[in-house]
């Protein structure tokens, strides 16, 4: 075939423009199921940080029941007993997320030229 020498190969602009076109979208659908994936993870970090949080409400559910379950010899028992549970912060990293939609921002200004 060619050696040394450089070979160079005519495209239409059609068939450029309709290439250029599907690889940006592929581009955009590869950053879309990326962002989705990255929520995914966000999701699965925030059910299993409630797991945990359930867990110990309910630890310390069962251990005041069987505290006040000692603590009963007469059947007076208070109708309410309430107790202030701390509040739990989650703090949450978007940089990655941000980053995704800027690409696929830029992605889908470069399809509006192609197809302008």
């Amino acid at each position: 075939m060619a050696t040394k020498e450089e070979l160079f190969v005519s495209i239409s602009p059609e068939a450029y423009l309709s290439n250029k076109s599907n690889i940006l979208m592929s581009q955009a659908d590869l950053l879309t199921t990326l962002k989705r994936l990255h929520n995914l993870k966000v999701l699965t970090r925030q059910k299993q940080d409630l797991k945990k949080r359930l867990y110990k409400l309910f630890s310390i559910v069962l251990s005041d029941i069987d505290s006040i379950q000692d603590k009963m010899p007469t059947p007076k028992i208070p109708k309410s007993i309430h107790k202030e549970e701390p509040e739990i912060k989650i703090k949450e990293s978007f940089s990655k997320r941000d980053d995704i939609e800027d690409e696929l921002r830029l992605i889908r200004e470069k399809l509006k030229e192609l197809n302008a």
